[in-house]
């Protein structure tokens, strides 16, 4: 391992190669602004990441000449891009996160020959930590031909799979940059009536795993208030300390990725009961569906009367992606008492729109098919699809769209 200023470790990157950058809240400041410096030595590059909170710095020059950036889960931060539509600029991946690793490999069809990563200092036994962000790259570091890291002071040192070998880094810079932080967005009214009926439905001593938002965060924020809850999840936020101050057990928490600020990262480090796991561990089906009463709890943008959603495009620009949605969906229907919810508010915030359609658009992805979804919770309640027809499922959604649009709605079944 060479210890460099983060110049000459961007100048290590050969022009050519394909970049694996870190997402979540593993953003290495320094590197990406070096690498925004020194773009210009490149002509071919192909950089990939993740869905990531940060600003993605590396975009800020160069993008379309110098490199092109794919991704498979975008983050609302590229939405500008995407809009753009500029297929020189900017690929999506179509990907569910449980194959990353067997896709992102030497011998898979996106081959790392260089990955970056954030890390935590050197620890007294030779390696680093991922710390708050795991994911697919325990793997993707064993495939790559050059691994570069960003040791971050500010980095805690997570227990579980975490680790990374010294003897794996090629070049490494050092940093006290602050990490990305993520808040939970502000809620609505409503989405504490959300929050209420998902609660309802989760069973005492279940494995829960959440995604993202108002909504999911404050689901997690009041699990202590059922018994016997454990986490098995993909990313958990800093509700997650709220949740461990008012349990009355002792839960097992099993998660790839966590989302908050300085203090949550600095209890996450300092509970060896949080257990950072890779994503063939966090997403894999076989291992999910062996849990008992396995509840999936996660959001979407639209759902069409047939109970297909789309959680990717808003319109036609790529604002997520595939996620962990399947895999998480599959696991509970496979899982003794399991559960999947979808949790969305009945219209857009502007209360223009129903999020409830008829049909999806003509070329909007269904990134969960009408077979797999099980259970969709509005503000206004609660429609169990599983089991039921076509007509049924059309009712039973009308029966929660927002009353505005529901004359619309059924209107639309002729």
């Amino acid at each position: 391992m060479q210890k460099v200023t983060p110049a000459a470790a961007i100048a290590a990157i050969p022009d050519g190669a394909t970049v694996i950058m870190p997402g979540g809240c593993a953003e290495p400041v320094d590197l990406y602004a070096a690498f925004a410096a020194g773009v210009d030595r490149f002509s071919s590059l192909t950089v990939c990441s993740g869905f990531g909170f940060g600003r993605y710095g590396y975009l800020e020059r160069g993008l379309g000449t110098n490199f092109r950036f794919v991704t498979w889960q975008a983050s609302p931060q590229l939405r500008k891009l995407f809009k753009e539509n500029d297929r020189r600029k900017v690929g999506f991946v179509p990907l569910r996160l449980a194959d990353v690793a067997r896709v992102v490999h030497r011998d898979g069809p996106i081959r790392p020959d260089v990955v970056v990563l954030q890390t935590s200092l050197p620890t007294p036994d030779g390696n680093v930590s991922l710390g708050v962000s795991v994911g697919a790259f325990p793997d993707i570091v064993k495939s790559a031909g050059i691994v570069i890291a960003e040791f971050n002071a500010n980095m805690p040192v997570t227990a579980g799979e975490s680790r990374i070998p010294l003897s794996r880094i090629d070049y490494a810079t050092e940093s006290a940059t602050p990490l990305c932080t993520y808040r939970t967005p502000a809620a609505q009214e409503r989405d504490h009536r959300i929050v209420e009926r998902v609660l309802e439905l989760v069973p005492d001593r279940a494995w829960v795993q959440l995604g993202i938002g108002a909504v999911p965060d404050r689901v997690l924020a009041r699990l202590g208030e059922k018994q016997g809850i454990h986490l098995f999840s993909g990313l958990l936020t800093g509700s997650l300390m709220e949740f461990m101050t008012k349990t009355s057990h002792t839960p097992e928490i099993i998660v790839g990725e966590l989302a908050g600020d300085q203090p949550f990262y600095d209890f996450c480090g300092n509970t060896p009961r949080i257990v950072m796991a890779p994503t063939r561990v966090t997403h894999d089906v076989p291992t999910l569906a062996n849990l008992p009463r396995f509840v999936s709890i996660n959001s979407a943008i639209e759902i069409d009367l047939q109970g297909q959603s789309n959680g990717e495009t808003l319109g036609s620009t790529q604002i997520s992606g595939v996620g962990g949605s399947m895999d998480y969906v599959e696991a509970a229907s496979l899982s003794a008492g399991g559960l999947s919810i979808i949790a969305l508010p009945s219209t857009t915030d502007d209360g223009q729109h129903s999020k409830i359609v008829a049909s999806l658009a003509a070329g909007a992805p269904v990134t969960t098919p009408r077979f797999a979804v099980d259970i969709v919770v509005t503000e206004y309640g609660v429609a169990r699809l599983r089991g039921k027809d076509l007509w049924a499922r059309a009712e039973a959604l009308i029966a929660i769209a927002h009353p505005t649009f529901r004359d619309a709605l059924a209107n639309s079944l002729g």
